[in-house]
């Protein structure tokens, strides 16, 4: 129980799951409905059992062991996709999937035990990957239903062959100025950030084919951070030119995405490389939490740990 708020107020912050439940109370600081939530799970759950202890203790094992899984599972990805990440325990593959065996075989012994406990666990692990699925895909689902409504439901525009005005353009239904306005307010909602180290195009367009395959946002900042003062850095002809043309390669993916605008952004800092000092920095000016955050793998070199970065997620490798 003491986890589950902090893990609901990463999802929510995420966008996984709706952001009102980041609201808190303002007597207690609270998130109450991450409270009040919880608690309406766990009631539903046992008023669905009437109460019956031993098929209780049992979803919450499927629901122990599925975690675990993941815990192995994500472990393996790691391995594979980030082998090279800094980390301060490196666990072999060995231990990763004989521990993923292991909890699997534990699965199973449970569901041969009582295998109708099996089914309100998928009942609501089902229910859960809705609201996931609803959340990761509500530009989709917002398209479909003005689709559905272009078709079932036309404008009277439409219907009478008149030309549409500036607002209503495009959406050929009624209510579709509405579903457009909730469309522009889930992808303005905050922008992204993709630190550049050097002028790597591959890169940058890897960096911009995440942030619209992944998140809900129309506006995605370039940022690139330097050690020395603007003047500074400009006079210094090598690292002047890399900023330079990684401005101009910026410009020109901004072309090339028409849907996406692509802003670069130049932060010299006074003292100190980049670490967590830059990233608190262009989040308090511009405003953007730093899982929005986004960045390259860090080489060995590199003299901060992940966990110090506030969130900043690895999108490449």
């Amino acid at each position: 129980m003491n986890e589950w708020p902090g893990l609901i107020r990463r999802l929510a912050s995420d966008r996984v799951v709706p952001p009102f439940l980041l609201h808190e109370n303002t007597w207690r600081g609270t998130n109450h409905w991450i409270l009040w939530g919880y608690f309406a799970v766990a009631t539903s759950l046992v008023l669905v059992l009437r109460g019956d202890v031993e098929t209780l203790s049992g979803v919450y094992t499927y629901a122990f062991l599925g975690l675990m899984t993941l815990f192995g599972s994500g472990c393996m990805l790691l391995k594979y996709k980030r082998a090279a990440l800094p980390r301060d325990v490196i666990a072999p593959w060995s231990a990763c999937l004989t521990g993923v065996s292991l909890v699997i075989v534990a699965f199973f012994g449970n569901l041969m035990g009582d295998p109708t406990v099996l089914t309100y666990f998928a009942l609501y692990f089902s229910l859960v990957l809705a609201v996931v699925f609803v959340m990761l895909e509500r530009l989709f689902l917002l398209r479909l239903v003005m689709y559905a409504l272009q078709r079932m439901c036309p404008s009277r525009r439409s219907k009478a062959g008149e030309s549409a005005t500036t607002q209503d353009k495009g959406t050929g239904a009624m209510g579709g100025r509405t579903i457009v306005r909730a469309m522009r307010e889930i992808a303005d909602t905050s922008p992204t950030v993709f630190f550049a180290k050097h002028c790597d195009l591959p890169l940058l367009n890897k960096a911009i084919l995440y942030a619209r395959a992944n998140e809900h946002t129309s506006h995605l900042l370039v940022v690139h951070v330097s050690t020395e003062s603007g003047v500074q850095a400009m006079a210094d002809e090598e690292d002047g030119k890399n900023i330079e043309t990684l401005a101009e390669s910026v410009a020109i993916l901004d072309r090339i995405y028409p849907k996406l605008k692509i802003d670069f952004v130049h932060v010299a800092m006074h003292s100190g490389e980049f670490g967590p000092a830059a990233i608190e920095w262009v989040s308090s000016a511009y405003g953007i939490p730093k899982n929005m955050m986004f960045m390259k793998q860090p080489s060995a070199s590199f003299p901060h740990s992940i966990a110090t970065l506030g969130g900043v997620r690895i999108v490449t490798g």
